[in-house]
């Protein structure tokens, strides 16, 4: 298998996990712009997602039930939600299982970047039991039919690209992606991305539901006011 490491620094920006974040935040690399259940969301960690995120906005709203599930707010507010908020949630809730989550999909992405094959790997470790049998194929998946970040991540690589390890609402992931598709406007087909999934999990048995009572539920305060108008949900009302 030919293993790139030709990731982009947005790229590369966007997979900090919520600890490294927090570390990057001890340093004093980048300002804090919010915070969720108390934990650091920085401005460079938000203003990647929100640099790679944008281009799809008009992906997404061209999607059945995208406008009313936005019910009038900006993109930046579903994006924050979606990419921030429900995963930083879920990494709260299960902090106690994250450190051996991740010393698992850190050995198996060590053995792709040494030469493993990504489906056998997929097939022996991963815990996605849709795709694991089929080696990690996915199939071919247009944005909006993947979750946050995999679609962002998945969707900034090249064919034969691996990603980094990075968390969604589902736990750790490893992905590549086998072929990309340029969109096709005659057949009514946005851009597509044909890729591999390597999940170990949350200890969650309904992640999606879950991480949306989550997110509900969650303490999220901006501090930065400037965003305010981009993140209403998140903002106080004016009196």
């Amino acid at each position: 298998m030919k293993w790139s490491a030709l990731i982009t620094p947005l790229a590369a920006a966007a997979l900090l996990s919520p600890v490294l974040a927090a570390k990057d935040e001890a340093k004093g690399d980048s300002p804090v712009v919010a915070t969720v259940n108390g934990e650091p969301v920085t401005k460079s960690e938000w203003s990647a997602i929100w640099k790679a995120d944008q281009w799809q906005a008009p992906v997404l709203k061209r999607q059945p039930g995208f406008n009313e599930k936005m019910q009038g707010k900006p993109y930046e507010d579903f994006f924050f939600r979606e990419e921030v908020v429900k995963v930083r949630a879920m990494a709260q809730k299960y902090k106690d299982d994250l450190g051996a989550m991740k010393t698992a999909i850190d050995a198996i992405h060590q053995q792709i970047a040494g030469g493993g094959d990504f489906a056998e790997l997929a097939r022996k470790h991963s815990q996605d039991q849709g795709s694991a049998p089929n080696g990690g194929d996915l199939g071919e998946k247009e944005f909006h039919q993947l979750t946050f970040p995999f679609n962002r991540i998945a969707f900034g690589l090249k064919t034969g690209e691996v990603s980094e390890p990075f968390l969604t609402v589902f736990g750790y992931h490893v992905l590549k992606v086998e072929q990309v598709f340029p969109a096709s406007p005659s057949e009514g087909k946005d851009k597509r991305v044909r890729v591999r999934n390597i999940l170990i999990r949350f200890p969650s048995s309904d992640p999606l539901g879950e991480s949306e009572s989550l997110a509900t539920q969650a303490k999220v305060e901006v501090l930065d006011k400037g965003l305010c108008k981009k993140l209403p949900s998140f903002c106080p009302q004016e009196s």
